[in-house]
């Protein structure tokens, strides 16, 4: 299963993002050349390309998601 994650650019140099990740609050640089985003966009990003823009209100939600499904795989024993 593949997931995504996401993140809010912090900054640009030329294709290349600062990217600040909801889920564990760590900032990654990432490919943003195959979307238009600029700072303070939320970004989609699988393997440190960024793959598509979402509103602040999608990346909340997707970050929630994976939030909850980190804690129930913790649950498993």
């Amino acid at each position: 299963m593949c997931v995504t994650r996401v993140g809010r650019i912090l900054s640009i140099q030329g294709t290349i993002a600062s990217v600040f990740y909801l889920d564990d609050l760590v900032v990654c640089e990432v490919d943003v050349s195959m979307v238009h985003a600029r700072k303070g966009s939320y970004v989609e990003v699988f393997a440190e390309q960024a793959i598509g823009r979402i509103t602040k209100r999608e990346a909340e939600f997707k970050r929630d998601l994976r939030l909850e499904m980190n804690r129930l795989r913790m649950a498993v024993p």
